[in-house]
């Protein structure tokens, strides 16, 4: 399913919603119902989205609990 990122110019909110070819009603912000929004541009994953710490399974790398220092 096709995740996009979208930003209302009404109240300045970022948000993602699901677009799909059947989607008849246009893309409305779920704060404030504006229908007045930008589609941001984003990078397609292939897949399975890049880990985000060491293991894969959680916060980013720097976290206390991470078995990483720093940011690599």
């Amino acid at each position: 399913m096709p995740l996009h990122e979208y930003a209302c110019r009404t109240c300045d909110r970022a948000f993602e919603t699901l677009v799909t070819a059947k989607t008849a009603e246009p893309v409305k912000c779920p704060v404030c119902g504006g229908a007045d929004v930008e589609r941001l541009a984003g990078l397609p994953t292939a897949g399975k989205p890049a880990a985000t710490n060491c293991r894969g399974d959680g916060p980013p790398c720097g976290a206390p609990f991470c078995g990483r220092r720093g940011g690599g």
